[in-house]
């Protein structure tokens, strides 16, 4: 009778064991498990994507619109349509939200895997992301520049530094008395706090003493001519969104030329206060490390080699490019991070003022930034509903009403026009549609390094937001630095040379920076015990930071260089005395030679010319442009380069644009120093 009893009672307490252990066979996967389970499958199915679907979406994307690149054949206007390219780095920058998207789907329902399956599967995962970083950096030679095969970033003594670099750190901090006395010297204190950040500024200043440039050595720079004839356009009454087609930026030139106006118009002055601007924006970044490292000294030691890695190749030495590019781009992230701080300014419109400005001045990179801004706050403020969401988007929407707005007064007080805002896009269309000096991306390089780089920023944005983690700023940085640098690479894809790279590597060393704290506290509370192969891969990233601080140049070679004798100047001299000899003060004339509205603001006239010089004009449309201009303006003298005379061998014209502005009747007169005149002939 009680056997009988008992036999029910024993049947469910087996079914509960067989129920326990199943359970303890399999368990659902955290958010990261998620990710690293999803990594391959989602890297296979977006390399398909790309491989099939690029080339249609490139075809639709790109589209020549009746113009092309003229006259074929001549140096200045090489190049083609590249749609198969464009298409598929358009998939690319969409790829990283596969496994994003994965990783939410596990987040609403987990999946459910053995331990063992999830350990083997992530362990896998590393080790192909391993392979892929350790093959693009072995190809760092697959860079080619115009037929040349370029010298590789990283040299072998670097890449043993860096490993050095990790090896050191890993094993000193496994020690508790080490850790214990730089958790002591980091305390975040007012004397800490004021020391790094004079540190800071002065290693920034030190480093950007190289872009500093004076009259006689302008005249060696052949980038100069194009950015600071920009500012000399405005001095001469022009706009680069009414009347005057600047390709770089469109509103800078503005405070520009009130500091020339004010302390001189040199080429001294600009140099100087475009480093400035450089120094404000590297400023920004390590204001950023601060406030998501928690600690000045631990953002200084970020700080030094994001500055090296972001100079890599001298890129900032271009003291007028820096700043367009990152400049409102980096001062938009300090204010994402104040904002994310709760630190003033609190109301997002003013933050979406300064990205509809930054936008309208650098469209590429301002539209990037814009974006990353909006990736952040949503990282911190998950709106549940599209009601939830209006207090952003009409601080989206105002913001960027303000900034149009602002500059429309800005050109109706100047030139009694609204902004014609399709010339922001004339430049990106050249590029992209017709394929100027378009170069072909290598299949596997150093570009595979960063973009798995800024596609991991995103990832692991987006598992702390699934998981909850409790550094909000972090989380929301790490999404501002995967946006930016994605959508930003589009400058590299545009024409995927050495210089577009190295214009990338700012994004890259930001992201490296934000990702090395979040793995240095993942360490930390593990005693630097066990790193795992993503944490190894970061620090080893860091380690290349720091094995191009080598880069820096004695501060004193460069001051030398400053104030050492120079030739004296020759072609700007020789080019305002020929063209005195043709013009009188206050006379309307295009000028299209080198720093040609500089001559013209010396010498008292009026160039009225749409492009800065001859080599901006590409296009059938843009010569067509210069033509209406000259005869709306009934511009009598023109002088333009000699075709064939490269003017500091940079600027030259092309023999059927001569021979086209002759057909618009003009005549062809005196030359002298590489440059011709051009004189209406009477009709």
């Amino acid at each position: 009778m009680l056997d009988n009893e008992r036999a029910p009672v024993r049947g469910v307490d087996r079914a509960r064991a067989a129920a326990a252990g199943r359970a303890e066979r399999v368990r659902a996967l955290a958010p990261a498990e998620a990710a690293w389970v999803a990594l391959v499958p989602c890297a296979l199915v977006a390399l398909g994507a790309i491989l099939l679907l690029g080339p249609p979406l490139g075809h639709l994307l790109v589209r020549p619109h009746g113009d092309a690149l003229w006259p074929p054949g001549w140096w200045e206007a090489r190049g083609q349509p590249e749609p198969v390219k464009q298409g598929r780095f358009a998939l690319a920058v969409l790829a990283p939200l596969l496994p994003i998207a994965a990783v939410a789907a596990n987040a609403r329902r987990p999946l459910q895997m053995r331990p063992a399956t999830i350990r083997a599967v992530v362990y896998a995962s590393q080790v192909a992301l391993l392979a892929f970083v350790a093959i693009a950096l072995l190809a760092q030679r697959n860079v080619i520049d115009g037929g040349r095969v370029l010298e590789p970033v990283f040299s072998v003594g670097m890449l043993m530094l860096a490993a050095g670099v990790v090896v050191a750190a890993v094993t000193a901090l496994r020690s508790d008395r080490v850790r214990s006395v730089i958790g002591r010297v980091a305390r975040e204190r007012l004397g800490t706090r004021l020391a790094c950040g004079a540190i800071a500024t002065a290693f920034a200043s030190v480093w950007l003493l190289e872009a500093l440039e004076t009259d006689g050595l302008v005249e060696q720079r052949g980038l100069m001519t194009w950015t600071l004839n920009d500012v000399f356009a405005v001095l001469n009454g022009h706009d680069s969104l009414v009347d005057y087609h600047a390709i770089y930026a469109k509103l800078l030139p503005y405070p520009t030329a009130l500091v020339l106006l004010a302390f001189g118009t040199t080429g001294f002055v600009y140099t100087l206060f475009m480093t400035v601007l450089s120094v404000l924006a590297l400023l920004a970044v390590y204001a950023v490390l601060r406030r998501v490292a928690r600690s000045s000294l631990y953002a200084l030691l970020l700080f030094a080699p994001f500055v090296a890695l972001s100079d890599w190749r001298h890129t900032m030495i271009m003291a007028e490019m820096w700043p367009t590019r990152y400049g409102g781009a980096f001062l938009l992230a300090w204010l994402t991070a104040r904002q994310l701080d709760d630190r003033r300014p609190r109301h997002a419109f003013w933050l979406f003022l300064v990205a509809g400005l930054v936008l309208i001045n650098d469209l590429e990179f301002g539209i990037a930034a814009l974006l990353a801004s909006v990736a952040a706050l949503l990282c911190a403020r998950r709106p549940r509903s599209v009601r939830a969401a209006a207090p952003l988007l009409a601080a989206l929407a105002g913001g960027m009403a303000a900034a149009l707005a602002a500059t429309s007064v800005l050109t109706l007080a100047r030139a009694g026009s609204l902004p014609h805002l399709g010339l922001l896009l004339e430049w990106p269309r050249v590029f992209t549609d017709l394929g100027w000096f378009s170069l072909p991306m290598p299949a596997i390089g150093l570009h595979l390094a960063i973009y798995a780089t800024l596609a991991g920023a995103l990832v692991v944005a987006a598992v702390r937001v699934a998981r909850r983690a409790d550094d909000v700023l972090l989380t929301s940085m790490l999404a501002w630095a995967g946006v930016f640098g994605l959508v930003a690479a589009g400058y590299y894809a545009g024409r995927s040379d050495e210089s577009k790279l190295a214009a990338m590597f700012a994004a890259w060393a930001f992201a490296l920076a934000l990702l090395t704290i979040l793995c240095v506290r993942a360490l930390s509370a593990r005693r630097w015990r066990a790193p795992t192969v993503p944490e190894l891969l970061v620090l080893f990233g860091f380690g290349l930071a720091v094995s191009l601080l080598g880069q820096l140049v004695s501060p004193r070679l460069l001051i030398d260089r400053l104030t050492a004798p120079v030739p004296p100047l020759q072609y700007r001299p020789a080019a305002e005395q020929f063209i005195a000899r043709h013009v009188v003060r206050g006379q309307q004339v295009a000028i299209l030679v080198p720093e040609g509205f500089r001559l013209a603001y010396d010498l008292g006239i009026d160039d009225v010319a749409p492009y800065p010089n001859a080599n901006a004009i590409v296009t059938w449309r843009q010569l067509q442009t210069l033509i209406d201009v000259l005869a709306r303006r009934r511009v009598r003298e023109l002088f333009v380069p000699i075709p064939g005379a490269r003017v500091l061998e940079e600027i030259e014209m092309a023999p059927q644009q001569l021979q086209r502005l002759v057909s618009a009747g003009y005549a062809i007169g005196d030359s002298s120093e590489g440059i011709v005149e051009l004189h209406r002939t009477a009709r």
